[in-house]
């Protein structure tokens, strides 16, 4: 199995398509400080465990609010 490494920095771009969404989506993140970046000239740039973190605090609520879904419909 060949596993690769991730760089400590992503750009915007990367970041989001690591995360499944647009990069306009992904700066929404930024600007409301559900991601942390820093400037880099006139780009954004966000450290690649953040994203990560995000990605499964994202999953994590998904998959609770499915549960709560299952267990409020009848049947």
């Amino acid at each position: 199995m060949h596993i690769r490494s991730m760089p400590e920095e992503l750009t915007t771009t990367v970041a989001a398509e690591l995360l499944g969404v647009s990069r306009p989506t992904f700066m929404k993140y930024i600007q409301s400080g559900e991601i942390r970046s820093r400037i880099v000239g006139t780009h954004h740039r966000v450290r690649s465990r953040d994203v990560i973190a995000f990605r499964e605090r994202r999953d994590k609520d998904r998959v609770a609010a499915l549960e709560n879904l299952r267990v409020e419909l009848p049947g």
